[in-house]
């Protein structure tokens, strides 16, 4: 191989690892940014990369700005109800995160999108019933699919299994993502209810029984 060819395979080389790095970085920093979000009891909409025309952040002495991610998330309220939108700032570092809390501006707090006779934590638990019971009625695997509304729809099911998860109730593969279409995941697969994941269903049946 000549000079040349070592050179521009090199150079290949360099500019593959710098953007997946890059990459790495982004997905960390989405990461902590959900994780954020999902502690304060907040359920995201959306949750996309801010572009810095207008600066939502003042600057940070004797630091690279290059190195922070932003965010613009539009949420809902499982606390006290309504829905707002929130941007967060990420920090990093080459080596991983500088800071684990995130920086938040709020561009419109949450404001109440209904009469609010049902907590929005009262219609997520109810959500999270209904999907237990598909499963315990043998639905293991679930899919995106390409109607309208049906990205949203599918990435609230995966949040849902992996609250579920989470909570000890189903056990599951790890979500794969979406390359094609607006969904952030393609499908969950081998889903299946725990004990006491059965418990919840026969319990909630009982409930229903004796109403």
């Amino acid at each position: 191989m000549t000079p040349d060819r070592n050179l521009t395979w090199y150079f290949a080389l360099l500019v593959a690892a710098i953007l997946a790095h890059s990459w790495w970085r982004f997905r960390t920093a989405r990461a902590v940014a959900a994780a954020w979000l999902a502690q304060h009891r907040y359920r995201p909409r959306s949750l996309r990369s801010g572009w810095r025309f207008l600066p939502r952040f003042a600057p940070k002495l004797f630091r690279d700005e290059d190195r922070a991610f932003e965010f613009r998330a539009e949420v809902d309220d499982l606390r006290l109800g309504g829905t707002g939108v929130v941007w967060l700032r990420v920090w990093t570092d080459w080596l991983g995160l500088m800071e684990r809390e995130p920086e938040v501006s709020w561009e419109r707090m949450p404001v109440e999108i209904d009469d609010g006779s049902r907590a929005a934590e009262d219609k997520w638990a109810e959500s999270q019933h209904a999907l237990l019971a598909r499963v315990a009625r043998g639905e293991s695997t679930f899919r995106t699919t390409r109607a309208a509304g049906g990205a949203e729809e599918f990435d609230e099911v995966v949040e849902h299994v992996m609250a579920l998860q989470r909570r000890g109730l189903v056990t599951c593969d790890a979500p794969t993502l979406n390359h094609r279409g607006d969904a952030q995941f393609d499908a969950v697969a081998n889903v299946s209810l725990t004990d006491a994941g059965r418990r919840v269903v026969d319990e909630r049946a009982r409930t229903e029984r004796r109403r």
